[in-house]
This record gives C-alpha cells, sequence and structure tokens, in this order.
C-alpha cells in the first residue's frame, strides 16, 4: 500500500493519553487510527487479530495469559480502526537477576500491525506507547525476540543476548552417566562408614511447589537474566502446564508429606519434549544431576527417542558433560528467526544500578584506585571514578583517557551482551588512550546471560 501519514497526534481517551493517525488513502476514506491502551473488553478481538496474524497464542495460552498475576488489559497496546483492531503489543513487567541485584525490566510480546496497514508509521507508534508504558511503570530496560530485527535497530534497539543450549543423544548421556559410574566405585567398602543412600527420582506433586522455588531461589543469586518468580508467578506457571513433566530428586523416603516437610527434595528438572528447560539442585550430593538425567533420558527413549537438549547459561557445567557425551554446545544470535533484542532506556540510570559490579571487578584485578576512566556517549561526554568504596559517575568532562562508543553499544557492555574487546574489534568503541583500553577490558566483560525458556514458553 503507498499512502501516507497525512497526521498525527495526541489527544486523551477516556481519560489516557492516545496517538491518533490520518491515513492519506483515499481508499480508506481518510480513515482514522487509534493507538491506545487495552481494555478488557478487547480481549476478544485481540485474539482474533494474534490468530490472524500469527496462528497463535492458542486459546488456552490465550487464557493463561489472562490469568497471569502480574496482568492487566491495560498492559496492552492497540491500534484500531474503527472498532477494528489493526495493530498490538503487549507488555509483561518482571524483575530479572543481575549479579546480586534485581533490574525491573519490560518484556514486549506479540506487537504486529496488519499487513495491509504496514508502512502507515503504526508500528512505530505501538513501539513508542510500549516503551513509555514500561518506563511508567519503571522498567531500565525491554526485551523482545522478534525476526523484523532492523525495524527495531531503527527504533534504537539492539542485540541483546544470545541462545546457549546443548544437544546430544540421550543414550550417550547414559552411556556416559554409567561409565562414571563404574570408574568411581570402589575397590573396596569400609564396613564402619555407612554407605550414602541412593536417592529417589520421580515425578513431582503439586503440593512441591515450595520445594521448587527454595531450589530455584538458592540458584538466582550470581546469575544474569533469570526471571525473579513470585509465589503467585510460580503458581501460574506450573498451572500453565507449558511443559511435559518436572522431575524431583528426594534424599530420603519416597513418600514425602505437608508434615515432614519437602526439605528433602534436592532438585529438579523441567523437561518438554526432551528439551532440558531449567535444571536445578542444592549441591548437597554429587549425585543429584546424573539421577536426574539418567530418569529423563531413559524416559524420553522410552517415550519419543528424540535428541535431548539443555538450555542453560553460558559455561554451566552441564554442558560440558553434554559434550563429554559426544554432544555440541551451540551459541546463536537467531534461533528459529528469532533474534532476542533490548533496548537501555537511559544508560546512565543503569550504570548507576551496576557500578559497584565494575568497582569489583577493579578491585578483583588489582587496579589501582582511585581510577577514572572518561566516557563519550553519542557526543556528550562524562567521568566514571572508582575509589576503593564506591564508583560514581560526573557530567561534563571526559579527561585524556576515554572510550568514545553509542550509547546503545554502552548499554550493550554494561548488560555483558559483548566484552569492550570485542567492540573494539567491531570498531564500535574507540580508546583514546592505552590506560583507558586496559581498564576497559577489565571492567567491561561478556557475561553469561540467560533467559530461562520457561517463563515465556507455549502450551
Amino acid at each position: 500500500m503507498s499512502s501516507s501519514i497525512t497526521t498525527r497526534r495526541t489527544i486523551t481517551l477516556d481519560g489516557d493519553q492516545a496517538s491518533v493517525i490520518v491515513l492519506g488513502d483515499s481508499a480508506f476514506e481518510r480513515g482514522t487510527v487509534t493507538v491506545t491502551t487495552g481494555r478488557a473488553g478487547d480481549h476478544p478481538a485481540i485474539f482474533r487479530f494474534l490468530q490472524n496474524i500469527f496462528r497463535l497464542p492458542t486459546s488456552t495460552d490465550y487464557a493463561a495469559q489472562l490469568e497471569d498475576p502480574q496482568y492487566e488489559p491495560r498492559d496492552r497496546i492497540v491500534a484500531k480502526l474503527g472498532n477494528q483492531i489493526i495493530g498490538h503489543a503487549r507488555v509483561q513487567m518482571r524483575d530479572i537477576q543481575f549479579g546480586d541485584i534485581k533490574l525491573p525490566v519490560g518484556f514486549i510480546c506479540e506487537m504486529a500491525t496488519a499487513p495491509e496497514f504496514r508502512k502507515e508509521g503504526i508500528g512505530t507508534t505501538l513501539l513508542e506507547r510500549a516503551e513509555q508504558l514500561m518506563i511508567e511503570q519503571g522498567a531500565i530496560m525491554g526485551i523482545l525476540h522478534t525476526p523484523a530485527v532492523s525495524f527495531y535497530q531503527k527504533q534504537g534497539w539492539s542485540v541483546g543476548g544470545q541462545h546457549n543450549y546443548s544437544v546430544t543423544s540421550p543414550r550417550s548421556i547414559l552411556s556416559l552417566l554409567r561409565q562414571n559410574v563404574m570408574e568411581q566405585e570402589p575397590e573396596t567398602t569400609n564396613p564402619l562408614v555407612e554407605p550414602e543412600q541412593p536417592l529417589h527420582v520421580r515425578i513431582w506433586r503439586h503440593v512441591e511447589q515450595e520445594a521448587l522455588m527454595r531450589l530455584y531461589k538458592q540458584n538466582l543469586d550470581g546469575r544474569f537474566g533469570a526471571i525473579v518468580r513470585t509465589d503467585a508467578t510460580w503458581r501460574w506457571l506450573l498451572n500453565r502446564h507449558s511443559f511435559e513433566q518436572v522431575y524431583v530428586a528426594i534424599d530420603g523416603p519416597k513418600k514425602l508429606t505437608i508434615e515432614s516437610g519437602y526439605h528433602a527434595i534436592v532438585g529438579y528438572a523441567i523437561v518438554k519434549h526432551g528439551r532440558i528447560l531449567e535444571l536445578m539442585t542444592d549441591g548437597s550430593r554429587e549425585d543429584i544431576v546424573p539421577d536426574l538425567l539418567e530418569r529423563i533420558c531413559s524416559d524420553v527413549i522410552e517415550q519419543k527417542d528424540v535428541p535431548v537438549r539443555l538450555d542453560a547459561p553460558d559455561g554451566d557445567p552441564l554442558h560440558e558433560l553434554m559434550k563429554e557425551a559426544g554432544g555440541e554446545f551451540l551459541r546463536r544470535t537467531v534461533v528459529g528467526g528469532e533474534v532476542i533484542l533490548s533496548k537501555v532506556f537511559n544508560p546512565l540510570t543503569l550504570l548507576k544500578q551496576v557500578r559497584h559490579l565494575l568497582n569489583d571487578r577493579a578491585q578483583q584485578a588489582s587496579v589501582n584506585l582511585p581510577a577514572s576512566l572518561g566516557l563519550v556517549l553519542s557526543g556528550k561526554a562524562y567521568t566514571l571514578t572508582l575509589t576503593p568504596r564506591s564508583a560514581k559517575v560526573t557530567r561534563g568532562k571526559s579527561g585524556k583517557s576515554f572510550l568514545t562508543m553509542s550509547k546503545s553499544v554502552f548499554s550493550q557492555l554494561l548488560l555483558g551482551v559483548c566484552s569492550a574487546e570485542d567492540a573494539m574489534a567491531a570498531n564500535e568503541l574507540e580508546a583514546s588512550t592505552k590506560v583507558a583500553e586496559q581498564l576497559a577490558k577489565i571492567l567491561f566483560q561478556q557475561l553469561p546471560g540467560h533467559l530461562p525458556p520457561l517463563d515465556d514458553l507455549l502450551s
């Protein structure tokens, strides 16, 4: 369609701000498109629109969206031509773990414009309103999965992470596990030492949710990208049935009761079609992971006999086990045609949140403190000053040793999506002196970021 926007303005509609786009093509009789927040009454029309565009979500998945404990109808942005929905975006607010802190983040989901109304500025307006909504709700950054990379890059979005996973045969894993058991068996046993009782691995029960929450929380600190889940979020996730099975490893009697507590559950694994979405343990025993894997692989062989895929952060020891079993570790920017993109709304705000992490890296590398590093971000000068006790940012000057880059690249460095060394190699980061270059390589390192697939997996 070759029409153009003749008018775009902001109005107040039912107490809320709305964007109005007047289409210039006479075929639409100068139709007026209104972009505003959604209402509960829009839900049936939104579902029909998403089905027409994506053939997803299913009615079950859509109902699950509405049951999300943090969901409000206003979390959707809709574009309407009269009463017809021709565009949509949904914002999902979450906290993610980033080392030892939590960052408020907004996820953009199911953003689309009807094909016959594209290139009219409707998608750009939807995105602007979604970003505004995230900022109003306190998000420090936005994240989305999309195949339309160029569109979002023009709006200031950039690559925000990679997909890390390993794939191998379940039979190869079983063979390796059994070989390891044989090699580790002692030639003699001490009759005075009571042998360690074997673990029991079985399907979980809904009353054991507390144990899964405990193990997940134990493993949360120090991760980069894991979703911080509340009790209500856990209930919602587990009731969605977007997975196939949850296995638990029990150190003690196989049958647990509420009275005896569920602390005997020392590990769990969530699986779908041979894909290990999440595997967590309390680290109390070395046989937790092997026993969980043995049960998973045995069931996969019996039921589907498909390859086993493990989703976990880069550097997770389980990836090494998968490679030992003849598998392959894959780090991909594009999976299923989609790329993870992110946009930090104010990089200096993020810098203030993570500056203590930069300070820790400087001290671990024995950098003489205090130390200063100038930052020239999209033409504006700042100074990052690190002291033995703190770190601060000041505006207005960069000093002799400084780094020059765009705000987008700086955001990627702060998030650990890429390292300073990678950015320099790509000519996206320039250091004025050797001192600035060396300090940049210490402060800005690639991090093992990982967004758990369970949280947005469809049924």
